[in-house]
């Protein structure tokens, strides 16, 4: 009897290491491929983000998010060098810029001569909400659309000037001569808009609202003078 409950014992023992055994074989066989997994989606996910623009799974368009800087133009060339077939930019948030620039262009208008030269389409989401230096980038594109329940805004920018280190736009919307406007109006003639567009859209743009205050265009101004 004592054999028998040795052999019984045993064997108990055993099977208990063996189950042990391979719990833990199986677990350390798992990790690594897991660590891997894990790494490789982040590294693909870095990919696709380009500061502002991160690329959708289709590698056709991608989504915009934040406030245009200097970088954005660089970033805007390494994600097309990277997905030559993008064709459609969805706006979803962009509230204005903070660039450099001088009395000839500053880099957020750069960049929205870059988006309509390589024949991109811009589309403000449905929700989505632009202002600023973000309704000049959505001016940009080739076709331009808009999805429901948008916000648009326009105002006077400001920042100062030559001889007026506090001035706005508003200060001299009157003076359709002024040095000042020359950059913008030549923005949008190069995007697309006649000579006589450009001044209307432009003048709409700093007469709706001081630098510190917002206009957000209707319906009817959208279509009137963005859409195409």
């Amino acid at each position: 009897m004592k054999k028998v409950n040795l052999t019984i014992a045993t064997i108990s023992l055993l099977l208990a290491l063996t189950a042990v055994g391979c719990g833990g074989h199986s677990n350390s066989s798992n990790a690594p491929g897991e660590k891997e997994n894990t790494a490789t989606q982040s590294a693909k996910a870095e990919k696709k983000v380009f500061g502002i623009f991160t690329v959708n799974d289709d590698g056709l368009t991608a989504n915009v998010k934040g406030t245009i800087v200097d970088s954005s133009l660089a970033d805007f060339n390494k994600m097309l060098a990277q997905y030559p077939k993008l064709q459609m930019l969805n706006l979803i948030d962009i509230g204005g810029s903070d660039v450099s620039g001088d009395i000839n262009s500053d880099k957020a208008l750069d960049l929205g001569r870059e988006i309509y030269k390589k024949g991109i389409n811009t589309h403000l989401v449905d929700n989505g909400f632009v202002a600023s230096g973000g309704t000049d980038l959505l001016a940009s594109g080739k076709h331009v659309t808009v999805g429901k329940n948008v916000e648009i805004g326009v105002h006077s920018w400001g920042g100062g000037f030559d001889g007026n280190p506090n001035g706005t736009a508003w200060d001299i919307k009157d003076d359709e001569n002024h040095i000042e406007h020359q950059k913008y109006l030549q923005y949008y003639q190069d995007i697309g808009f006649s000579q006589q567009k450009a001044k209307d859209f432009y003048f709409f743009t700093i007469r709706s609202a001081k630098d510190s205050d917002i206009h957000n265009m209707t319906d009817k101004e959208i279509k009137k003078y963005l859409l195409r």
